[in-house]
């Protein structure tokens, strides 16, 4: 039997290009505070799911965050979120080529023998390649596997947020995905929130950024507050346990 796979999902870090806070946030001490408290734990993968760069996928941004992850002991995966460049990532992340297609960064991973999906919503959409992608990879499938993806695929009661930035095919990708019933859990961030959806057979999470939450009943944008968070998940193929935790 393959043995649980321990995984960690860090999301919407918003790493300057230099040393400086935002709106006296202090993003690059959070990271680091949160591998910390990460290496103490035994994972088999930390999953960084978009908006790794603050603004435009700043090359400094990411090379801080490769130099700052040489002492974090566990494998990582990078993805690509609406503030990150694909072509600047490639540069500077050790990537394998066959990962990234027409400057799109989706691929499949293996952790303990269970399989794992990883999109590219840097566009603000999953393009029409990506879905025929994930179809042929899963509809002859009876494999169950997570999908990861930076922007939720729903509306998610989140007013500033869906009204202003969500998935721009919302309708188009649910249509694809309900009729993938191997895609049960789906893991995103981009919503600065945590929260769980169910939809039609399908659990959306979404987890929580290490700058700051935004506050889910406003229709502007107001800060809820800045305690920097991530989700744990474990998985042995079947039953999905996970939560969200923050900083003390």
């Amino acid at each position: 039997m393959p043995k649980k796979a321990i995984i960690a999902q860090v999301s919407d870090m918003h790493i300057n290009a230099v040393a400086e806070t935002y709106r006296n946030i202090n993003v690059r001490k959070n990271f680091i505070d949160v591998l910390q408290f990460l290496k103490e734990r035994q994972i088999d993968l930390l999953v960084l799911s978009g908006d790794l760069a603050a603004a435009d996928g700043e090359i400094e941004a990411y090379q801080w965050i490769k130099e700052t992850l040489t002492r974090f002991p566990y494998p990582y995966v990078v993805m690509a979120g609406n503030h990150d460049r694909v072509a600047v990532m490639k540069q500077i992340f050790d990537i394998p080529v066959k990962d990234v297609q027409d400057d799109m960064l989706y691929f499949s991973r293996r952790v303990n023998g269970h399989r794992l999906l990883f999109l590219d919503t840097s566009t603000y959409i999953l393009p029409k390649k990506q879905l025929a992608w994930l179809y042929q990879q899963l509809h002859h499938s009876d494999e169950s596997i997570l999908l990861f993806m930076h922007h939720p695929p729903l509306l998610c009661d989140c007013l500033f947020m869906d009204s202003f930035y969500p998935l721009g095919n919302i309708a188009e990708t649910w249509e694809l995905l309900q009729q993938l019933k191997v895609v049960k859990h789906i893991f995103c961030g981009h919503y600065h929130t945590d929260k769980i959806l169910k939809e039609e057979g399908k659990i959306i999470y979404l987890t929580p950024s290490t700058m700051l939450q935004i506050d889910t009943k406003s229709n502007r944008f107001v800060v809820e507050h800045i305690r920097p968070g991530w989700r744990m998940i474990e998985w042995d193929g079947e039953q999905v346990n996970t939560q969200v935790e923050y900083l003390p």
